[in-house]
């Protein structure tokens, strides 16, 4: 009896490795953590409510990218806006276009991954991240390392365009975590909130800029803490994965920003990219619940010669 059970389960096995018999899809279980690996994800691949956003260029996705992964560059998630002269998410009818049309529902456990070769790369993903939650959208993760990481342990690409029926997800702005130039400029008056500036050091210190920022210096009161600094990216040529969660406590602790999980914080860059990995760190990893990102950041802000900006001081000392 136990011989013939024993057969019929080889046999079985035999089936499915042949793909003679095919396997459900699995699904994901909601409340996953906000990083995942390459490990886990190759062993969720094909997870039938699970849907994998790749937000490198179009080129790059095209030479190769994570099996069913969908192509979403960057560009897309912060088009520059010509009114305003700055970088800002789109609104929430052409986000639920796009993401409806690679099958994205309300119930869609969503991996984003970037190229997690450097910060650059690794904010891209982050800032998406952040995105996708303040229009509504839950259940999102951020694949830790990136398509560097993934490629580097020898895991499988294709080139192979997935087809996806479409989605019925909505996006809704969360104002609770899209900060307006005008909410920032109350908050910098009232001084009732953590500001924290995600650019280098020596733009918050006032010693360089970007090209594109029309004046050198930080929002007063704004705390310095670099994105680059959350992200191992550059280190012994690694991949870009997060620093660890006590790492990040550390250093969130060691600028001044209060343990107080319900602070509100709102974190500000140049575009919003470099904000998007302190929203991640802050909000998904060390669980502050009140973090909103200032979308249109130093490019807005510093193109108003009307409003104070510090420049020599650091960690709010002004």
């Amino acid at each position: 009896m136990k011989r013939k059970l024993l057969q019929s389960v080889i046999f079985i096995l035999l089936l499915v490795v042949t793909g003679c018999v095919s396997v459900p899809a699995t699904t994901v279980t909601a409340g996953t953590t906000p990083l995942v690996t390459t490990q886990w994800l190759e062993k969720n691949i094909n997870a039938k409510n699970l849907v994998i956003i790749d937000v490198r260029t179009e080129t790059n996705y095209g030479v190769g990218h994570i099996p069913g992964s969908f192509n979403m560059p960057y560009v897309g998630w912060e088009p520059f806006n010509e009114k305003r002269q700055c970088q800002l998410m789109p609104k929430p009818e052409t986000l639920t276009q796009m993401l409806q049309a690679i099958g994205v529902n309300s119930s869609s456990h969503v991996v984003i991954y970037d190229h997690g070769n450097s910060i650059g790369d690794a904010t891209k993903g982050a800032a998406s991240v952040w995105i996708l939650e303040a229009v509504g959208k839950q259940n999102v993760s951020y694949l830790n390392g990136g398509f560097t990481k993934w490629t580097f342990e020898g895991r499988i690409i294709d080139n192979k365009k997935p087809e996806a029926k479409k989605g019925n997800f909505k996006a809704k702005v969360d104002t609770s975590k899209v900060a307006s130039f005008e909410y920032v400029l109350d908050k910098v008056k009232k001084k009732d909130a953590v500001i924290l500036d995600a650019r280098s050091s020596g733009q918050h210190f006032g010693a360089d800029k970007r090209g594109d920022v029309e004046r050198f210096g930080h929002i007063p009161g704004s705390i310095s803490l670099p994105a680059p600094y959350l992200n191992n990216a550059g280190a012994n040529r690694a991949p870009a994965t997060i620093r660890s969660k006590d790492q990040l406590a550390d250093m969130v602790k060691g600028v001044g920003i209060p343990g107080d999980k319900n602070k509100e914080i709102i974190v500000y860059c140049n575009t919003g990219q470099y904000a998007g990995m302190g929203y991640l760190v802050l909000h998904d990893i060390l669980g502050y619940k009140k973090v909103s990102v200032y979308d249109g950041s130093m490019l807005e802000y510093g193109a108003d010669d009307n409003l104070p900006l510090v420049m020599f001081t650091w960690g709010g000392a002004n």
